[in-house]
């Protein structure tokens, strides 16, 4: 009290507090903590669906590849099985070179189709789970087969072209020996048929 008047109390009045502030309050309502499982709630069913879409569109790429390759696998078999063998009197490292080749294609060929077959054949769950590995098994028979005919079967038409044209040169030259021999015969009997002959004594 002073000159009569009372003084107002601030035992009981409220200031501002600056703990939120400082760092020291709650957190704000965007990172509380028990809003996380909200959130995660909503992501991981999105998430889940993106999934199993992906899954499902891999699998049909898979299967629309397995068809592509099925027909270029049955393409490389039918133009192995044409493929004569190396001719006898080819040279011996011409020969070894071709039949390593034709091997690998041979490998190649029952690699490509046993993966076309196992993704053919097994139901659409079955290819729906193992989209991975169906398409990486996919991957690996597609560049075996850019192989085979990019650069194996060129290389066996090459040797197989030229076995024929050294068995061609070598009949040949057998065919003008023996017109030389026919000439050197005749030419040999003209010269016994125009001698005189000889006087009686």
């Amino acid at each position: 009290m002073a000159g009569g008047r009372l003084l107002p109390s601030t035992s009981g009045s409220r200031q501002p507090s600056m703990a939120g502030l400082d760092g020291g309050g709650a957190p704000p309502a965007a990172c509380d903590p028990n809003n996380l499982p909200a959130a995660i709630v909503l992501v991981f069913p999105v998430m889940v669906v993106a999934l199993l879409c992906w899954r499902a569109a891999r699998t049909r790429r898979n299967k629309d590849e397995c068809r592509r390759l099925a027909q270029r696998v049955a393409l490389l078999r039918d133009l192995r099985q044409l493929m004569a063998p190396a001719p006898p009197l080819a040279k011996a490292a011409a020969a070894g070179v071709r039949a390593v080749l034709a091997g690998q294609v041979d490998a190649w060929v029952k690699e490509a189709e046993s993966v076309v077959l196992g993704c053919t054949s097994s139901r659409w769950p079955c290819r729906f789970v193992r989209c991975d590995r169906h398409g990486e098994q996919l991957s690996v028979v597609r560049m075996n087969l850019d192989e085979a005919y990019d650069r194996i079967l060129p290389v066996v038409a090459q040797i197989d072209t030229a076995h024929r044209l050294h068995h061609l040169l070598q009949l040949q030259v057998i065919v003008q020996d023996g017109h030389k021999y026919e000439e050197t015969d005749m030419s040999n009997g003209r010269q016994y048929c125009q001698r005189p002959p000889r006087p009686k004594e």
